[in-house]
């Protein structure tokens, strides 16, 4: 990958007081003994290829199953076919973020039912990892279901997710500290109206087959600014979820709790955080530029 210069570097410093990301090199050297395990189990697997898949990239897959090599390397083995099925392995996308410049066809017909602030992914900082923004009010979920092939659901979040995962693994091999994803959900706005059950099961699928192929990437899902009814509709959704993505979602009030909205700057910067959000970057849409 572009920008790289050795495979995995020296931890550096905590960037900030509410950093606190482990050192890569610690966690491989203290689970090498499983890492070498589920190597053995992918010997065989003519999609293993060892100058890409290496340990940091089996260690996710032991940190996501509980360190149990047989259940990581399956994890693994299924994660090789998708990838060879949806070509996720034929370049580097980052310098091509979400939206109109993205390289995914079916992602563009996806975004069409959705405002230009609906549906943000960036990186504010090289040194930290991939911010979502989701404006739910912003995304037409009713026409979505009705206008866009089912069939484009998947190939959509896989390059949500390979965007993502391409710049959190190079943040971490570059950073030396295992990085993750973080979604930043505004509900202000959003109607009960606006939920539409069919977009939840469609995700929820979805997001099931893509739990394997990218672990530990999403740190969690923080839900902003929510109106005092929003429990009814998360209560609909919960059901149609995979578990571990439940388990990843908390309520945060940044607009009027400053001690919850200094759980925002573990991820992002008071500066770059959108002021929405009660930070200091007036500027929205978010925008940053990939800093390729």
């Amino acid at each position: 990958m572009k920008g790289i210069d050795v495979a995995i570097a020296d931890p550096i410093p905590p960037v900030t007081k509410f950093d606190k990301r482990p050192s890569v090199k610690f966690l491989i050297e203290e689970n090498c003994q499983s890492i070498d395990e589920v190597k053995r189990d992918l010997q065989t697997d003519p999609l293993y290829d060892t100058n890409k898949h290496d340990d940091l990239w089996i260690l996710r897959f032991l940190m996501s199953h509980k360190k149990k090599p047989k259940a990581a390397a399956k994890a693994a083995k299924t994660t090789l076919v998708v990838r060879k099925e949806q070509n996720l392995d034929e370049g580097d996308i980052r310098a091509y973020p979400v939206g109109q410049e993205s390289k995914s066809v079916g992602l563009k017909r996806y975004l069409k039912y959705c405002t230009d602030d609906a549906l943000s992914f960036v990186v504010p900082d090289p040194q930290r990892g991939v911010i979502v923004f989701f404006v739910l009010a912003g995304m037409d979920q009713h026409q979505m279901v009705k206008n866009v092939d089912r069939q484009d659901w998947l190939p959509s979040f896989c390059y949500l997710n390979e965007w993502s995962h391409q710049w959190v693994d190079y943040v971490t091999r570059t950073t030396g500290r295992l990085t993750k994803s973080v979604q930043l959900a505004d509900t202000k706005g959003i109607s009960l109206g606006g939920i539409n059950s069919g977009k939840c099961r469609r995700d929820g699928k979805v997001i099931g087959i893509m739990e394997d192929c990218y672990p530990q990437m999403l740190q969690g899902t923080l839900v902003c600014n929510a109106p005092a009814w929003a429990q009814i509709p998360w209560h609909i959704c919960r059901p149609l979820l995979p578990k571990h993505m439940v388990q990843k979602i908390d309520f945060v009030n940044s607009a009027k709790n400053e001690k919850e909205r200094k759980r925002l700057f573990a991820y992002i910067s008071k500066e770059n955080l959108p002021a929405r959000f009660r930070g200091k970057n007036e500027a929205w849409p978010a925008d940053f530029p990939p800093p390729l």
